[in-house]
């Protein structure tokens, strides 16, 4: 495998080189339910010498209970990237087609391609909407998998529900829908996957639920599914300790309640100051935020870093033809923090030069 071909993962964020204002990575701001800090105090060393349950199933349990699932159509791993990695794994033959939006979370393309997938780039809408018309005109006899993101990243937008339920049932390919954002924004299809057995549903405990650092995400599919994906997975896939910080964090709803009205007041607040600025800011729902700037994406981005800022360069995510950056928004201060920085770069662009 020619792995120049492959673009890295790591090179979307701020790894290695976190700055002072963050804004790079979508993580809750207001961090995790303060139940979690009380659960780790009470940790014991059983927690940390015996080895986990291999299948989670206190979690996958409540999960499944939530969601009116069975448990056999849960697939616990560590982090959705896992999973989207093992999905492709078991789905995918060399030269077998992938259609994803030409402007989505890159990691599908990634394990697309390590997994020995062609593929397929579908057209984004004028406004920035994932295509479902156009993904359905890419169809041929190779196409084995087709994955949306919804709310989508980088750009928030949001897919109805009624649309992907159809699109789903008009065929037999098996499709990926990752609801890594949608406690943020849009309607879940968790429900369906029992009664539509091409469709496999991604989420995670990274973002609303503020558990990034434990390494938690699940998936809903038909047992068929979640069988190959137990059958392929590493034997121990979360510790002890993240299943329980996970059940804790699911459990409070409040939390994640006050989570969506936080990050809706933030967000709207972020991208009003924005448009004042004169960026143009591609209509979110959820905890992104994609701002079109003038020129170089790469140079605007490194402008914001050496005021101390981190965001998401937005040819990271190699979609032609727009320069752009992403934005997760924080608490308001460091939202302010942002700001601040832009103003200092517009002002020392548009002052004239200093005569010699």
């Amino acid at each position: 495998m020619n792995t120049t071909q492959i673009p890295s993962f790591r090179n979307l964020y701020a790894f290695g080189k976190k700055l002072p204002i963050d804004l790079s990575l979508s993580e809750n701001p207001l961090g995790c339910t303060p139940k979690v800090s009380v659960a780790l105090r009470g940790l014991t060393q059983h927690d940390f010498f015996d080895y986990p349950d291999p299948d989670c199933s206190k979690l996958k349990q409540v999960i499944a209970t939530r969601f009116k699932l069975k448990t056999e159509s849960v697939f616990v791993a560590n982090g959705s990237e896992a999973i989207i990695k093992l999905i492709t794994q078991i789905v995918i033959q060399p030269e077998d087609e992938v259609i994803i939006p030409e402007l989505t979370f890159p990691m599908f393309d990634i394990a697309s391609k390590l997994s020995g997938g062609k593929v397929v780039l579908s057209k984004m809408t004028s406004d920035f909407d994932i295509d479902l018309e156009d993904i359905n005109s890419k169809i041929t006899d190779r196409t084995k998998l087709i994955i949306l993101c919804n709310p989508n990243n980088p750009t928030g937008k949001v897919i109805p529900k009624k649309k992907i339920l159809a699109f789903v049932k008009s065929t037999q390919i098996t499709i990926i829908v990752d609801e890594a954002n949608i406690e943020f924004g849009g309607q879940t299809v968790i429900k369906e996957v029992e009664s539509l057995p091409n469709l496999v549903v991604l989420r995670t405990f990274s973002k609303a639920f503020g558990l990034a650092g434990f390494r938690v995400g699940f998936c809903a599919a038909s047992p068929e599914i979640i069988q190959l994906l137990k059958q392929t997975s590493q034997p121990f896939p979360v510790s002890t300790v993240a299943e329980k910080v996970a059940l804790i964090a699911f459990e409070d709803i409040k939390f994640i309640a006050k989570s969506k009205r936080f990050m809706d007041k933030e967000r709207l607040f972020l991208t009003r100051e924005l448009s004042k600025r004169d960026f143009k800011v591609v209509n979110s729902q959820a905890n992104n935020l994609l701002v079109i700037v003038d020129g170089s994406s790469t140079d605007f981005v490194t402008r914001l870093n050496e005021e101390g800022v981190s965001v998401v360069d937005g040819s990271c995510f190699r979609f032609n033809g727009l320069n752009f950056f992403r934005v997760s928004p924080r608490l308001r201060r460091v939202n302010m923090q942002l700001l601040k920085a832009i103003d200092n770069i517009t002002d020392d662009l548009s002052s004239p030069p200093s005569s010699k």
